[in-house]
C-alpha cells in the first residue's frame, strides 16, 4: 500500500511529508498499528501534537487522502492481502475493524470493482 502510494500521483509530496519525525509519517504508523480497531480523527491528531483542523489538512495535503480515506484503503488492502493468503472474507473482514460483512463487501467492491467473492475468484484463476 505504502509503495503505490508513493508511486502514484501524491508520490512526490508523500516522500516529501514522509521525512525523519514527520508528523504525517507518525500518524501513518499510528493507524496502521491499529487497522483491528476504532480510529478517530482526534485520537491520531493528539497521537502527533496536531488540532484536529491542522491534522487533517496536512494529511490531506501529504497523502491526497482524508486521514478516514487512507484507514479505510489500508483497511480493505490488508483485507484483500488476507483473503489472497486463505482466510475466508468473513474472518478478514473481521480481522481488520469491519463489524458489518455488509459494509466491508460494499467497500470492498467500491475500491476494487468486485465483490470480495468475485476477486478472490479472478485471483485464484490468475495464479
Amino acid at each position: 500500500m505504502y509503495y503505490a502510494v508513493l508511486k502514484g500521483e501524491a508520490g512526490d509530496s508523500a516522500r516529501r511529508a514522509f521525512g525523519v519525525g514527520n508528523e504525517i509519517a507518525r500518524a501513518i504508523e499510528y493507524m496502521s498499528s491499529r487497522l483491528d480497531t476504532p480510529i478517530t480523527i482526534d485520537d491520531t491528531a493528539t497521537q502527533v501534537g496536531m488540532s484536529r483542523a491542522v491534522f487533517h489538512r496536512k494529511f490531506k495535503q501529504a497523502t491526497m487522502m482524508s486521514p478516514i480515506q487512507f484507514v479505510k484503503a489500508m483497511r480493505l488492502n490488508k483485507a484483500a492481502m488476507k483473503i489472497a493468503g486463505g482466510t475466508t472474507v468473513n474472518e478478514a473482514a473481521l480481522e481488520v475493524g469491519y463489524v458489518s460483512s455488509s459494509q466491508f463487501s460494499r467497500e470492498f467492491k467500491r475500491m476494487y470493482g468486485r465483490s470480495p467473492k468475485q476477486w478472490t475468484q479472478a485471483w485464484a484463476e490468475s495464479i
